[in-house]
């Protein structure tokens, strides 16, 4: 078997878990870009690429799948579901994913209280706005009002951050002020349930370093793009509203695109003093399951091992193998 990805975004994890559980591995990277890959040693098998669209008619080979993550669709948006070699989890899901509208009506689906949206002219307190694709928060603004939204707009669209096309697609949503968190779900076809792994929070330059609010006052332009991540361990009596959550998301897919959500997905929540709101959902393994290679304190104490994202991937592929159910895990 041959577990294969795109040389970006949590390759390194996803390479070593497939190499922890004996399985071979592969990637595809954009040229210039392979030597990391080749200095950590998590592959011997690097497929270079002029671009991603290349993937469109990629043949595979024999026992291979590939592990989808941001990038693919950061990259090829809709033509994800065109990519030629076999997926592990479920296409349609990314669909849902990169969709606004469709990625608010799951959570909406699932019981899951969301921020309010508005349209332009009804901005009429502290938003936030946000563009498509899985762009790790660049271009996101904040904005008070109708007018401040045009000017902070424009001003991205001239220094080339946002492109007009994409306008069309920006969520502008109520502001909430909580703390931000990602708690990294698993959906296992073999067990039949809903495994929480890990949680982690994203370190966002600069609106971290700048104290979130208080860079208004200061000339310094606001970026809400992802650096990195940190680990987070919730308060344990949370930590059951955040695997229901998991739960109803996951039940709500099944209803909207059977057979919904396949292996490892993501809900991005914050926590006020009330309540716990979401975001919006990812369908696949997320950037920051990568800060538990050696598994995180929720993963340690469900399988008494080391278990990261990627390897519980990796894991669930073999056992699949060994059942012959390897058709419902991949599309």
């Amino acid at each position: 078997m041959i577990i294969s990805t795109i040389g970006s975004h949590s390759a390194l994890q996803i390479l070593f878990g497939a190499k922890q559980e004996g399985l071979n591995t592969k990637i595809y990277c954009l040229k210039g870009r392979q030597k990391i890959y080749e200095d950590y040693k998590v592959t011997k098998q690097i497929v270079l690429l002029d671009s991603y669209e290349e993937l469109l008619e990629m043949q595979p080979e024999v026992n291979e799948i590939f592990i989808p993550h941001g990038t693919l669709i950061a990259t090829l948006n809709e033509k994800v579901t065109e990519v030629s070699l076999p997926i592990f989890g479920n296409r349609d899901s990314m669909l849902w994913e990169m969709n606004r509208e469709k990625n608010h009506q799951l959570l909406e689906k699932a019981g899951i209280r969301t921020p309010k949206s508005y349209k332009i002219d009804e901005i009429d307190r502290l938003c936030i706005v946000k563009f498509p694709g899985a762009k790790g928060g660049d271009g996101y603004f904040l904005c008070s009002s109708p007018s401040e939204y045009e000017e902070k707009l424009s001003v991205l669209i001239n220094q080339g951050k946002i492109q007009k096309e994409e306008v069309l697609g920006a969520q502008i949503q109520e502001y909430i002020a909580g703390v931000t968190m990602y708690p990294h779900y698993f959906n296992s076809i073999i067990y039949d349930r809903v495994e929480m792994l890990g949680i982690d929070r994203r370190y966002e330059t600069n609106a971290d370093a700048l104290g979130r609010l208080s860079q208004e006052k200061l000339d310094i332009g606001l970026s809400y793009k992802v650096v990195g991540n940190q680990p987070l361990i919730i308060r344990e009596s949370l930590l059951p509203r955040i695997i229901e959550y998991g739960e109803n998301l996951l039940t709500a897919s099944k209803e909207l695109f059977s057979p919904g959500l396949i292996g490892p997905y993501c809900i991005e929540l914050a926590i006020t003093p009330d309540e716990i709101i979401a975001f919006e959902f990812t369908s696949r393994i997320v950037a920051g399951t990568s800060l538990y290679v050696n598994g995180s304190p929720y993963s340690k104490i469900l399988f008494n091992e080391e278990m990261s994202m990627a390897r519980r991937i990796a894991r669930e592929i073999k056992m699949a193998m060994g059942q012959r159910r390897l058709d419902e895990l991949i599309s």
